[in-house]
């Protein structure tokens, strides 16, 4: 008999998924919450409904700076890392290619190795190269732990394509340069989307990376929020911006899906 088909089995998942939900998603609530109360001290009871910490928050230039400068950087993570996945993807789908196994170890270990023996490692190359703390290094760190995740996305995608609808565009006269440009990356377009997306969360949110190789005075929005946590002058704002980083990001993710969504529809007709 298999339980997680029984009656008790869906019972389990129903409630193992509901506390799930609860657990992720309730922290988010609370901070949105509180991101319009009086107090500059989150408790309950409520103190009374404001908006002006958002306005704080939007005059404050040292936070607003942090969040555009994760923007900036996460945004050429998503383009460099879904470059690279893409480029991975293709070398590692070839029917001919050797030490396969090897080469695919070596571009997904930066998902076992600790982001902090990395940041730590990525600072001593760039003190021994006569280098300093530097926004780009940062980037080159994000790109390399968001590349793992692009392959893993678009790989498995590329997997799935019909190798006989390639032959027959080359068939038809096509090189390999037109064929994937006019039949494999319409085809993988939703994977490049989902890639983009994640490479920017991961990104945007990393910390350990950033702390050591962020420049004095540069500091990226976990790095701002980290700082704000410690100061109870800043808490009011740091929680605005978060409670607008929450709803813009589940715009987003809900944009990016029905994108998606739409994109292989349009496929599957095709």
């Amino acid at each position: 008999m298999n339980i997680a088909a029984s009656k008790t089995g869906e019972w389990a998942l129903k409630g193992y998924f509901a506390a799930l939900v609860v657990f992720l998603y309730v922290p988010l609530v609370v901070l949105v919450v509180f991101s319009f109360d009086n107090s500059t001290i989150q408790t309950l009871p409520y103190s009374g409904f404001t908006t002006k910490w958002f306005h704080a928050a939007f005059s404050n230039t040292d936070l607003t700076s942090a969040v555009q400068r994760s923007a900036w950087i996460g945004a050429l993570c998503a383009c460099g890392a879904t470059l690279l996945g893409l480029i991975s993807a293709l070398g590692l789908t070839a029917k001919r290619m050797r030490l396969r196994g090897l080469v695919t170890a070596l571009v997904l270990l930066p998902l076992v190795v600790p982001y902090v023996v990395l940041a730590v490692g990525m600072l001593i190359l760039l003190n021994s190269l006569g280098l300093h703390q530097a926004l780009w290094a940062v980037l080159l760190g994000h790109v390399a732990i968001a590349v793992p995740y692009s392959l893993l996305i678009i790989m498995p995608r590329l997997q799935t394509l019909d190798e006989n609808i390639l032959d027959a565009a080359r068939d038809l006269g096509a090189g390999p340069v037109h064929a994937f440009r006019r039949v494999t990356l319409p085809l993988i377009v939703p994977a490049l989307f989902s890639s983009a997306l994640i490479a920017f969360t991961i990104s945007f949110d990393e910390f350990a990376i950033a702390s050591f190789l962020v420049p004095a005075g540069q500091e990226t929005f976990p790095l701002f929020v980290y700082s704000g946590a410690r100061t109870p002058g800043l808490e009011p704002e740091v929680i605005a911006i978060g409670a607008l980083v929450v709803v813009a990001s589940l715009v987003v993710v809900t944009a990016a899906e029905l994108l998606r969504v739409r994109a292989e529809r349009r496929l599957t007709r095709s």
